[in-house]
């Protein structure tokens, strides 16, 4: 248990050793551009938790959105948190400023200290399939969700946004899994360069089996789910996730064909990235593409 808490503190220390590829879509914003100057524009509404339950009496989850159904796009959010712990109440800001912008926000979370490959990708992709499944309770738009997560949450969740469909377990709703967007925050997404902090989420080392590895890196299914739209958004001062990982994620898909972009928030650290005034118009705007 000691070996999973501080696998967020020393991500930096391993991933930072390991060759980086040069990216062709990145655009440096200063943190400071990012807030209060977004295009779009919104609709004064009236917003609130329209619903607190489970998923299946298990995994809780939190929709918020404006009080009536409109042409309202739909989000779901992971939390992030070293894989082994973290909670959606990190999230809870920016789901609140995102309800209140015009949204329907799914704020969904997945096993972490009892969870691993591959239960904490079913329940992301469970997770996407609940708020498929229900957003037309809450919207009058298609049921086309954008998944933003943060962390290792985003590490998650871009594997379910290639190849979500793979991944089911007991999950009660059938259906797609796959999003059309994906907005990661600060993910450490190519899980192969972390060999020495996760064989116990993975459940075995990767040098005696590397077949779970691959199929939780999102690095192996790029090709997959091709009208994926991706946004990755990284600080340049995150101590905790190197930046490169967005880069070359971003260098990756891009060379594949998919339609990505990768924001480097120049002064940002690895929690800035999910607050709301830093962070909201960018996905706003992604959204609204």
């Amino acid at each position: 248990m000691i070996g999973r808490r501080v696998a967020a503190v020393t991500l930096v220390l391993v991933a930072s050793c390991a060759p980086t590829i040069a990216s062709t879509t990145t655009t440096v914003l200063p943190t400071t551009v990012t807030t209060g100057q977004s295009t779009t524009t919104v609709p004064s509404i009236s917003t609130h938790l329209l619903e607190s339950t489970t998923i299946d009496g298990a995994l809780p989850i939190d929709i918020y959105g404006p009080d009536q159904p409109g042409p309202w796009p739909v989000v779901v959010l992971f939390h992030g948190g070293g894989w082994f712990g973290g909670d959606r109440i990190s999230m809870v800001p920016l789901a609140e400023s995102l309800a209140e912008s015009g949204a329907v926000v799914f704020n969904a979370t997945y096993r972490t200290s009892n969870g691993g490959y591959p239960e904490s990708f079913e329940d992301v992709a469970c997770s996407v399939r609940y708020a498929i499944s229900r957003a037309g309770e809450f919207s009058e738009a298609p049921a086309t969700p954008t998944v933003v997560a943060h962390s290792a949450g985003a590490q998650l969740a871009s594997v379910i946004a290639l190849v979500g469909d793979t991944f089911h377990g007991d999950c009660p709703f059938d259906g797609s899994a796959l999003p059309t967007s994906f907005i990661g925050l600060a993910g450490p997404y190519d899980v192969t360069r972390l060999t020495q902090l996760l064989p116990s989420f993975f459940g075995t080392r990767y040098e005696v089996d590397p077949s779970p590895w691959e199929d939780g890196s999102a690095f192996l299914h790029i090709g997959q789910n091709p009208e994926l739209r991706v946004l990755l958004i990284h600080g340049t001062a995150d101590e905790v996730v190197p930046v490169d990982f967005s880069k070359d994620f971003g260098a990756a898909l891009d060379e594949a064909g998919y339609s990505v972009e990768t924001r480097l928030l120049d002064g940002a650290n690895h929690f800035d990235v999910h607050d709301p005034d830093v962070v909201g118009p960018l996905i706003l705007d992604a959204i609204d593409a």
